[in-house]
C-alpha cells in the first residue's frame, strides 16, 4: 500500500520531511518492540553545477548563449537505519533528491527534454527512493544469507564496467563523473549467500535475482531524454518519443530470473576471484521497426530501446609488488553475445532512409559479438612528489588501462559504439585514465586530478579538484569537468559526446 504525504497536480508526491518522519518513527518503534539495538546516519548534501560552455545542440529551439548559467540545483537526504539482534542485522538506506528549476533546465525542458513523458524535467531528476532493505542472517559459522534490495560489486575497475555488472548504473544526472559508484548502482532485489571455507582460504558467493523489481532498475540509464547530459548534440532531444523503451522484450525482460556465482581466494600472496553472470547488457541498443531484432514488431515509430541478456566470465587478481612497491590489480571478463547496433549512414538500406537522412548511423539492427574486456592498475605513493610539494603524505598516484577486444570482428560489419553516431566500432577500443591526490593540514585539504585519455578514437578528460574535511561531519568539495573530442569530433566517440559540456561543479554535504 503507498500513503501520500502530499498531493501535487493530481499526482502523489512524497516529501523531504514526511519520508524521514516516517522511517524514523518506524525505525523507533521496530527497536522498541523487538529490542533491537539501532543505529541512524545519514547526510544532507548540496550540489550545484554551471555550464563553462554553450552546450550545441541540433535543436533550434535552445538556440541563445547558455554559457555561465547553472546546470543544477540538486538536494540530497540520505537517511541509513541499521538494527541488529543475536541472530540477524536489519539494514535500510534512503535516498531523496530535489532538484531546483533552473532557467537552463527550463530552456531544455522548452526545447522538448524529457517530452515523451508527462512530468517535467525536475521530477525526471527528483526521487524518494528505498534504494536498500535487507536483512543479513547467519545460519552457520560459515555461512552469510542477505536477503532483499541490496548492492553487489563486483571486480577491481574504476570508472567502466568489466565485471562489475550485476547492476545496472544511473548516469543521467551527472554520467560517469559522480565518484561514488554506490551513488549510481540501481539496487536490485536478490537472494544473496556467500559460504567461506576457511580451509581454501575462500569463499563463493552465489546471487539469484528472482525478477521483482521495476522495470528501469535494469540495465544503465543514460539521458537519453535530452537533458543536461544528453550527448551532443541532443540537449533537448527526447529520443525516447522515436525508440521509447522496452523493458519486456522476449531477449531481455526486467522479470527474466538472472544472478550469477564468484569464488573468492587468496593464495601466494596473491588475491583471486573466478566468477559467472547472467544478466542484461549495460548499455541499451535501438531495435529498429523496420528490422526488429528477435521479435515481430516495436513499441516505437523508429524502434526500441532494450537491454538484452548476457553471459559473463570474469576473474581478478590482485596483489603487491616489492620490487616496486605498488599495489597491482587486474580484471578479465568474457561477455558472450554484446548486442552492437550497426549500419553506415552511407550505405543505408531503403528501409532505413528517415535515420539515414539525419545522419543518424547504426539503425540496420543488432548484431552480437563476443568481446573481451581487460583491465590492468597501478595505485603507487609518490613520497618524491609529495616532498615537492610540501604535502603531509606521499601523492597518491593510479594508473589504468582499459581495453576493449571484439572478437570476430570485420569492419565490413559497421557496428557503432553508439547508435546515432557515426563512430564506428573498432576491434581495439582503449581507455587510459589516472589519479594524482596530494593531502595537507593532516588530510583536511585534499587537491586531486583526475585525467582519461581515449588511445582508440580520440579525446578525453581532465577533472582538477580540491576537497576540505571540516571535523567528523563538514564536506566540502570544487571541481571542474572539462572534456575534448577527438580529431573527427563529427563522429561522435565517447569523449566526443561531452563535446561543449564543460562544467563548474561544488558540494557541500553534512553528516549525521
Amino acid at each position: 500500500m503507498t500513503h501520500c504525504v502530499f498531493k501535487q497536480g493530481g499526482r502523489c508526491r512524497s516529501s523531504v520531511l514526511g519520508v524521514s518522519a516516517l522511517a524514523l518513527l518506524t525505525a523507533s518503534g521496530a527497536a522498541q518492540a523487538l529490542d533491537l539495538d539501532a543505529s541512524i546516519s545519514g547526510a544532507i548534501t548540496q550540489d550545484i553545477s554551471m555550464n563553462l560552455d554553450n552546450p550545441a545542440s541540433s535543436n533550434s529551439a535552445l538556440e541563445g548563449n547558455h554559457r555561465n548559467r547553472l546546470s543544477m540545483v540538486r538536494t540530497t537526504l540520505h537517511l541509513d537505519i541499521d538494527a541488529e539482534t543475536d541472530w540477524a542485522k536489519f539494514v535500510t538506506k534512503s535516498r531523496v533528491v530535489r532538484e531546483a528549476s533552473t532557467r537552463y533546465m527550463r530552456r531544455l525542458e522548452d526545447a522538448g527534454a524529457n517530452a515523451g513523458d508527462e512530468d517535467s524535467l525536475r521530477e525526471y531528476y527528483n526521487e524518494t527512493e528505498l534504494r536498500e532493505a535487507y536483512v543479513d542472517l547467519y545460519p552457520t559459522r560459515n555461512t552469510d544469507v542477505r536477503l532483499g534490495k541490496q548492492q553487489v560489486a563486483w571486480g577491481e575497475t574504476d570508472f567502466f564496467q568489466g565485471t562489475d555488472l550485476v547492476h545496472g548504473f544511473d548516469f543521467r544526472w551527472r554520467s560517469f563523473l559522480e565518484p561514488a559508484n554506490e551513488e549510481l548502482r540501481k539496487p536490485v532485489i536478490m537472494a544473496n549467500v556467500t559460504q567461506h571455507f576457511p580451509s581454501l582460504d575462500g569463499s563463493l558467493q552465489v546471487l539469484v535475482r528472482p525478477g521483482l523489481d521495476r522495470r528501469t532498475d535494469i540495465g544503465n540509464s543514460y539521458d537519453l531524454e535530452g537533458g543536461r547530459w544528453a550527448n551532443t548534440p541532443n540537449k533537448g532531444v527526447d529520443l525516447t518519443t522515436l525508440v521509447p523503451y522496452n523493458y519486456e522484450h522476449d531477449q531481455g525482460d526486467y522479470q527474466d530470473v538472472t544472478g550469477g556465482l564468484r569464488w573468492e581466494g587468496f593464495a601466494g600472496g596473491i588475491g583471486y576471484s573466478l566468477a559467472y553472470l547472467h544478466t542484461f547488457a549495460a548499455d541499451p541498443v535501438v531495435s529498429p521497426a523496420w528490422n526488429p531484432y528477435r521479435s515481430d514488431d516495436t513499441r516505437g515509430p523508429w524502434g526500441e530501446t532494450i537491454h538484452p541478456t548476457v553471459d559473463v566470465f570474469g576473474a581478478t587478481a590482485n596483489g603487491y609488488a616489492g620490487w616496486g612497491d605498488f599495489i597491482w590489480s587486474t580484471e578479465v571478463a568474457y561477455i558472450k553475445d554484446q548486442p552492437y547496433n550497426f549500419g553506415s549512414v552511407e550505405n543505408a538500406s531503403a528501409e532505413n532512409e528517415a535515420a539515414a537522412a539525419l545522419g543518424l548511423a547504426g539503425f540496420e539492427g543488432i548484431e552480437t559479438k563476443d568481446v573481451v574486456r581487460t583491465m590492468v592498475r597501478m595505485d603507487k605513493d609518490l613520497r618524491g612528489l609529495g616532498r615537492l610539494f610540501n604535502a603531509d603524505r606521499p601523492a597518491f598516484f593510479s594508473v589504468q588501462v582499459f581495453d576493449t577486444w571484439i572478437t570476430s570482428f570485420d569492419s565490413d560489419d559497421e557496428l557503432v559504439e553508439l547508435v546515432g553516431f557515426g563512430q564506428q566500432s573498432r576491434e581495439h577500443s582503449t581507455l587510459v585514465t589516472s589519479i594524482l591526490g596530494l593531502s595537507y593540514l593532516n588530510g583536511r585539504v585534499n587537491p586531486e586530478l583526475v585525467l582519461g585519455f581515449d588511445t582508440s578514437y580520440g579525446g578525453g578528460f581532465a577533472v582538477p579538484s580540491i576537497a576540505f574535511e571540516y571535523g567528523d561531519s563538514l564536506r566540502f568539495k570544487l571541481e571542474a569537468d572539462l572534456f575534448w573530442g577527438g580529431d573527427d569530433v563529427g563522429s561522435r566517440s565517447l569523449f566526443g559526446y561531452f563535446e561543449d559540456n564543460n562544467q563548474l561543479f561544488a558540494r557541500a554535504r553534512y553528516q549525521f
